[in-house]
């Protein structure tokens, strides 16, 4: 016993006939050492002399004490290691190093119903360890993905506390949560701490996917918890201090300058001096701020007013784990407090989080229990302006506007953003929790090992409450006369919902003749859902003083409610057969009922299949190079499935709508019901995805180098549509639901490369490189106007991947001969120099709605990249990833492209066109919108940028002080601090206008943040 190791050694029996006695004088003791290629030492390995039972094992410190003979061989093995062989020549000390044996410490990948590992997936899966997640500067799961799942496409709206971003799987729609083997929504998944994820999975074909049926269309983001560890119990504390500010923050037009060029638009407009909206004594107003009180002559920086420097947000997380009596046990609890940018402190989002995975096996009858419980509780509490509308309004307010009076209070200024932050403003409060509790239990048959059966049951309880109460802080004019803000209003809404979860399953697993693994299982699902909501609204208040519902005017009372439930049932079966790794045939099916369908027509079948033929498994190919390829394996997969998204809910019935006081009986307005929309003529039914899936998995130098190519094909049919642009109602009814011919395909490819490697001066070192390209096309749209159907530039179908309807433009009027050989748009009647030309695509001459084609590419990227990398050495690590997208458009937007150029309010904006100034960004400006005809304002490819990106995603530095200097406190398992950072800095053609990563260019955004963070891990 040494330490809190036992150490067994084999004992080396006497011998005592005279053969052996002489071989024993001829013996001598060496001594050695054994370590992996970091210098660790290795506790256990095996050490023996080849071709005999003697041998010992490694101490604490990987040394060893052997009687050996000449020409002996010692043979050394450790689990995970490869085997190594040292001939003994007279040496008195030895020094091995084993190097990792990556064939055995295959990864175990979790999938729909149970797990496989990598050598033996037939299927497109990327799995994402939790680790890989951990101390990242991101308050979402989602957020973390981006870069580091290739085929996942992470795209953020903005920064706004309490947001997380979107996800696509190879430019699917939203996927599918699977949290623990239970169908989860995103907000199951957004909340999840980073903390307790053991593993996640991304399943993408359909070979994958068909388990899911009707649910999979889009993809499955599945997630592992973490499950107790053996042995102590252990106790981890992380703790991360954050703080964000916005990665683009356009610099404003001071007032001179605003008001300086405003003028001057005035002037290009053909003013007379007298009806220009400035003149030098104003000007000198403004820019000697003689008089900064006044509207129209302030210099007011409305940024520096409303926003921090930066935003504080903080993270806790506290876990125990361990086992004991055959009960091993997870436990944690987390926090994240997150503050906004703006001054008012009235911005804030909360979240608190608890899990507990308790698991029990009882091993003499093969029984394993499972208790899970998790829940999040959030808060939200913002101004009852929301945080986009007050970002908005800090932006789009204009300089010669006063923020506040002489005597400190807020101006009289229509949409003040001060005003609107101020906790004086009302309130908007988000409250929401939910609780699920998971009972699960494995039986493996004691007579019949190779059949498990299982059962799992799953209830999940939520609700959540909003109560917004509406008015606005005080606002005075300059005499002192109190400006308008009308009466405060109060909206509450409350919603709850329960839902439960039941599978049974069987699950056969049997090799024969040590080649031949048939790996079976079936599952038969059912799951119920109820809910109800209500919302309830007063206004006229008196006071803010009270702010409940009694207090409101009964007159202006509104109020609403309903209820839902549904249901849905599945059969699950997969069978895989696996001749030695080498050759691998998978088929899977789901039979999905749903009761959003027709009843007797509420079934359907989603099947796939998949092969997998691992070439390095060959015996020819092992002769041929051995020591340079690992893996070589082929992939196919093809299959089923579906969605019933956008099916209206009983829509094969007759509907019935209320409607409240429409109906004039007796001179009055009185309730009653009016028939819905029209019964859908046909069966309904859900879309059908079938996707096809070609893969190829390889692994070089002791799979040190690994890579993954896959290419993907897609087509969608079957969408239900209303057929507005084929018939006509007259009955003043919204048209039913049918089923359509249309057909949407999708395709591309994927790559994954990795490279990862250990030195033996204990320096450890990882890159990778992925990739994913996609487009997308509708062959059918059966929902698509005639008229752009049959113009070959407007129609949708056939045209891969456009932003939107445009003109091509030519570029800015540089001198009179371009305007006079140029058509003009219709209702341009004064064209001049620095305006907008455009193509005249149909060439009849003119420039109008028949010019306008499909321009640009869409918003959500369909080329996506990441570079990662990961260095350690003597207790320090180093990582980081940059992220990138391509073949991704945006526009302008109102921010920019607003009313001819009359919006001056940011400094790139005095980037225009003039005679000495060519080449500007922009067109002349102009303040009156009756001039040429709003020209310059449609929509075209001049207001379209190139929106692609290469940014650096995260940067991660940490130490365990464990490694060296508290290397010897015992009680103490980890001490590591980290800093990091996300979004630090960012290379774009557009960086100078707007955050690339940001759907939204209007303005009217909560921006994307830059988060430095610094944290520490304390484990006992």
């Amino acid at each position: 016993l040494e330490g809190s190791h036992i150490i067994l050694e084999k004992k080396v029996e006497e011998v005592h006939n005279s053969s052996s006695a002489v071989q024993q004088q001829q013996t001598k003791k060496i001594t050695g050492k054994v370590v992996d290629k970091t210098g660790e030492a290795i506790i256990g390995a095996n050490v023996k002399i080849q071709g005999t039972d003697k041998g010992t094992i490694t101490d604490l410190d990987g040394n060893f004490i052997l009687e050996v003979a000449p020409k002996d061989v010692l043979a050394i093995s450790y689990i995970g290691y490869l085997d190594t062989k040292v001939p003994m020549t007279g040496q008195k000390q030895i020094h091995v190093v084993l190097s990792e044996d990556n064939k055995m410490l295959d990864e175990v990948v979790v999938i729909g119903y149970g797990t496989t590992s990598t050598r033996k997936m037939a299927s497109a899966v990327t799995a994402v360890k939790g680790e890989k997640l951990q101390d990242l500067p991101f308050n979402s799961v989602a957020a973390s993905l981006a870069g580091r799942a290739t085929g996942v496409i992470v795209q953020s709206s903005g920064g706004e506390p309490g947001s997380a971003p979107s996800i696509s799987i190879r430019g699917g729609g939203a996927p599918v949560y699977v949290i623990d083997g239970v169908i989860s929504d995103a907000w199951d998944f957004n909340t999840l701490n980073p903390n307790d994820i053991e593993s996640l999975s991304i399943l993408k074909d359909a070979a994958s996917l068909a388990v899911y049926g009707s649910r999979a269309a889009n993809g499955i983001v599945m997630v592992k918890t973490k499950q107790g560890g053996k042995g102590k119990t252990a106790v981890n504390y992380t703790f991360n201090a954050e703080f964000s500010q916005p990665t683009k923050l356009l610099k404003k037009t001071r007032g001179y300058d605003y008001a300086y060029n405003q003028m001057l638009a005035g002037i290009n407009d053909g003013l007379d001096e007298a009806d220009l909206p400035f003149n030098q004594e104003v000007l000198d107003i403004i820019k000697n701020q003689s008089d900064p009180y006044t509207s129209g002559h302030a210099d007011t920086d409305w940024l520096g007013e409303g926003l921090k420097t930066v935003a504080p947000q903080y993270k806790h997380t506290v876990s125990l784990s361990g086992s004991g009596n055959k009960v091993n046990y997870y436990i944690s609890l987390g926090m994240l407090n997150q503050g906004s940018i703006y001054t008012s402190n009235a911005l804030n989002y909360d979240r608190y989080t608890v899990r507990s995975n308790v698991n029990t096996t009882f091993d003499k009858i093969g029984l394993k229990v499972s208790l899970n419980l998790n829940g999040a509780y959030e808060k939200k509490e913002y101004p009852s302006f929301s945080a986009a509308k007050i970002w908005e309004d800090l932006y789009n307010q204009s300089p010669l506007n006063p923020a506040y009076n002489k005597d400190g209070t807020y101006a009289a200024v229509t949409d003040h953003p001060l005003a609107e932050m101020d906790k004086r403003s009302g309130y908007n409060r988000n409250y929401g929790k939910f609780i699920n509790t998971q009972v699960a239990a494995d039986w493996t048959l004691p007579w019949l090992k190779e059949l498990t059966l299982g059962a799992m049951f799953n209830y999940r309880l939520n609700d959540s409450h909003v109560k917004k109460f509406s008015t606005k802080a005080p606002q005075y004019y300059a005499d002192g006369a109190v400006y308008p803000i009308g009466k405060p209003t109060l909206n509450e809404e409350g919603y709850w919902g329960e839902s439960y979860n039941f599978e049974v399953s069987a699950a056969y697993v049997k090799t024969f003749a040590e080649k031949h693994t048939i790996d079976a299982k079936f599952v038969y699902n059912v799951a119920e859902n109820t809910g109800w909501n209500f919302n309830a609204y007063r206004g006229e208040y008196l006071s803010t003083v009270v702010d409940q519902l009694f207090a409101g005017a009964a007159d202006t009372q509104q109020n609403g409610g309903n209820s839902d439930e549904g249901g849905r049932m599945g059969l699950v079966g997969r069978l895989k057969y696996d001749f030695m790794n080498r050759y691998i045939v998978e088929g899977s099916f789901r039979y999905d009922g749903s009761d959003n369908f027709t009843p007797g027509h509420r079934w359907g079948f989603f099947p796939s299949g998949a092969v997998a033929w691992t070439i390095s498994e060959e015996p020819f190919f092992k002769e041929w190079d051995q020591h340079v390829f690992d893996l070589l394996k082929l992939r196919a997969s093809y299959g089923q499935t579906g969605t019933e998204n956008g099916v209206n809910r009983f829509g094969y019935l007759s509907t019935y709508s209320l409607d409240e006081k429409k109906i004039v009986i007796g001179g009055k307005l009185q309730s009653g019901f009016s028939e819905g929309a029209l019964v859908s003529p046909e069966l309904l039914s859900w879309y059908q995805v079938n996707s096809f899936n070609l893969g190829l998995d390889m692994a070089f130098f002791n799979n040190r180098l690994k890579g993954t190519f896959d290419y993907f094909y897609y087509v969608t049919k079957g969408g239900l549509m209303s057929p507005g642009d084929r018939y006509t109602t007259p009955l003043g009814k919204p048209l039913p639901q049918i089923k359509s011919n249309s057909e949407q395909r999708r395709e591309g490819v994927e790559l994954t490369m990795r490279w990862s490697d250990t030195t033996p001066r204990k320096f450890t070192y990882e890159v990778g490189f992925n990739m994913t390209y996609f487009n997308s096309l509708w062959k059918v749209k059966a929902d698509e106007a005639l008229s752009d159907l049959m113009n070959p530039y407007k129609r949708q179908t056939h045209q891969t991947d456009y932003y939107g309807l445009g003109y091509i433009d030519t570029g800015l009027y540089q001198n009179k001969e371009d305007i006079l050989n140029s058509p003009r748009r219709l209702g341009s009647t004064q064209t001049k120099l620095g305006d907008i030309g455009y193509t005249d695509v149909n060439g009849d001459g003119k420039i109008d709605g028949e010019d306008q084609v499909r321009i640009g590419k869409p918003t959500m990227p369909h080329f996506t990249y990441a570079f990662d990398f990961s260095l350690g050495y003597e207790g320090f690590t180093l990582s980081g990833l940059l992220y990138g997208t391509g073949e991704r458009y945006m526009t302008f937007g109102n921010r920019y492209q607003s009313g001819e150029g009359k919006y001056l309010y940011y400094e790139n904006q005095l980037n225009y066109w003039r005679p000495d100034n060519t080449g500007a960004d922009f067109p002349r400006i102009s303040i009156s919108s009756g001039v040429n005809g709003n020209n310059n304002k449609a929509g075209s490819t001049f207001w379209m940028r190139n929106a692609s990106y290469l940014r650096l995603k995260d940067l991660q530095l940490s130490y365990d002080f464990k490694y060296k200097y508290l290397k010897k406190c015992d009680w103490l398992q980890t001490c590591r601090v980290n800093l990091s950072g996300s979004n630090l800095f960012t290379i774009s053609g557009v960086s100078k206008f707007f955050d690339p990563e940001t759907s939204s260019t209007s303005g009217d955004g909560y921006p994307v943040q830059r988060v430095y963070s610094i944290g520490v891990t304390i484990g006992f």
